[in-house]
C-alpha cells in the first residue's frame, strides 16, 4: 500500500512532479483571489475533555462472500497522479484532485476524455472534491491552506484563503454542502470544523477540544438532514458531533486506542457509518440510542485490510473500499452480510468512492505506473 496514502494524509509527501511530462490542457483557465475583507469568526479553543460515555454493542455475526466485480475500468493517467476523493457532477463527469501532479482533473464518462487544470497557488495538496447546485467544482488544498472553486463553464478558479486556527494553518480535508448551500469542512491541522458562505466568503470556525490531552485531528465529515455536523478523527480514536446552533462539541471514544477514522456517511435513519483505516473496522454510531458498534472486517487470504472511501446506496447498503484486498465491499445491515467485490486491477489499489445520480459507484485507483477510474453498478 502506498505510504503516501497512509494515515497521515496531511503530513509531508513526496513532491517530485518532474516525472510528469505530459502537457496540461489549461483551456485558458483563470483564477480570482477572494477578497481579504471576508469576515472570519472563530470559537475559542476548547479545553481537553473526557469522551462522552456510549453503550458499546457487540458486533453482529456476519457472513462473507467473495465475488469478481463487474466493473468498467478506464485509464486516467499513465503515471501516478495521486487521485484523491472524487465527486460526480450532474452530467456524469468525475472530478478529482491529482495530488502528486498538482492538478484538478475531470474524466468525461460519456467520451472517456480526461482533462487537467493547474490549480492556482496549489502545493500538491488537493484532497476532497464536491459539486454545488450550479455545477461548480469545489476542492480543498491542504498544503496551500485554501478552498478552491472551479467554474467549468468559464474555466475560472476562485480561491478562498483560510487563515489559521489555534495558531496553526487549517489544513482542510473533507468538505460537504448543507441544505442552505453553506460549505462545511474539516480543518485537520488547525484542529477544528469550518463553514464557508460561498456567496459572501464569510468563514466561521469551531475549535474541536482535545481528547484527554491529545491534539484534535478532525478528518472526515458528514452532515445530518437536521443540520447537525458529525466528524471523525484520524489520530484521536474518536468521532465527534458539532451542534452549529450552540457551538457545543461532543466527542465519543472508539474501542481501539489506535483507531483512525477515514470516511463517514449518514443513512436514512440518522445512523453515522464510518471506516477505520486501522484497525480495519466498519463503525456505526446510533445517536438516538447512544450506541456504538464496530465490525472487524476480515482479511482475505494473503492480504491485510485497510479501509478508505465509503458511500451509502439508495437501498441502505454500506459500500466501502478495502485497499488491501483490492476490493469494494458491500455491507447489508439487514442481513449482516459482507460481499467483497474483487476489482482485479492491473496495478495499484482502490481509494476514493462517489455515487452518481443513477446510483452507480465510482472509484479511484492508482499505482506506480498507471491511475484508473472505474464504476460498478450495485
Amino acid at each position: 500500500m502506498d505510504i503516501k496514502r497512509n494515515t497521515r494524509a496531511i503530513a509531508c509527501r513526496s513532491r517530485n512532479a518532474g516525472i510528469y511530462v505530459a502537457a496540461l490542457l489549461l483551456a485558458a483557465a483563470m483564477f480570482l483571489l477572494s477578497s481579504c475583507a471576508a469576515s472570519t469568526t472563530a470559537q475559542q479553543p476548547g479545553a481537553a475533555q473526557p469522551a462522552t460515555a456510549v453503550t458499546i454493542a457487540p458486533p453482529p455475526a456476519v457472513t462473507s462472500t467473495v465475488r469478481t466485480a463487474q466493473r468498467q475500468l478506464s485509464i486516467f493517467s499513465k503515471s501516478d497522479a495521486g487521485l484523491m476523493q472524487p465527486a460526480i457532477d450532474s452530467q456524469g463527469n468525475l472530478w478529482v484532485g491529482e495530488m502528486y501532479a498538482n492538478r484538478l482533473g475531470r474524466f468525461a464518462s460519456s467520451t472517456g476524455v480526461v482533462t487537467h487544470w493547474q490549480a492556482p497557488h496549489a502545493n500538491y495538496g488537493i484532497m476532497t472534491t464536491t459539486i454545488d447546485a450550479q455545477g461548480n467544482v469545489w476542492f480543498v488544498e491542504q498544503d496551500a491552506d485554501y478552498i478552491g472553486r472551479f467554474d467549468p463553464r468559464t474555466q475560472a478558479f476562485r480561491v478562498f484563503p483560510l487563515g489559521t486556527l489555534n495558531g496553526r494553518p487549517l489544513g482542510p480535508q473533507d468538505l460537504q454542502f448543507d441544505a442552505r448551500g453553506l460549505l462545511w469542512f474539516t480543518a485537520a491541522a488547525g484542529g477544528g470544523i469550518g463553514r464557508l458562505d460561498p456567496s459572501t466568503g464569510a468563514l466561521h470556525l469551531w475549535s474541536v477540544p482535545s481528547l484527554n490531552g491529545a491534539p484534535a485531528f478532525p478528518y472526515s465529515l458528514a452532515l445530518a438532514a437536521s443540520g447537525q455536523v458529525w466528524f471523525g478523527e484520524l489520530s484521536g480514536d474518536a468521532i465527534g458531533h458539532l451542534d452549529p446552533a450552540t457551538g457545543h462539541v461532543t466527542l465519543y471514544h472508539l474501542t481501539s486506542s489506535d483507531a483512525q477514522v477515514f470516511a463517514m456517511a449518514i443513512d436514512g435513519t440518522g445512523r453515522v457509518w464510518f471506516t477505520e483505516i486501522a484497525p480495519s473496522k466498519l463503525g456505526m454510531f446510533d445517536p438516538a440510542a447512544n450506541t456504538l458498534t464496530e465490525l472487524p472486517i476480515p482479511a482475505l487470504a494473503g492480504t491485510g485490510s485497510a479501509l478508505y472511501g465509503l458511500v451509502i446506496t439508495r437501498d441502505g447498503s454500506i459500500w466501502f473500499v478495502d485497499n488491501g484486498a483490492d476490493a469494494l465491499v458491500r455491507y447489508a445491515p439487514g442481513t449482516h452480510s459482507l460481499t467483497f467485490y474483487k476489482l482485479d486491477l492491473p496495478s495499484g489499489a482502490p481509494y476514493g468512492l462517489a455515487l452518481d445520480q443513477s446510483g452507480r459507484i465510482w472509484f479511484t485507483a492508482d499505482g506506480s505506473a498507471t491511475d484508473y477510474v472505474g464504476v460498478v453498478s450495485p
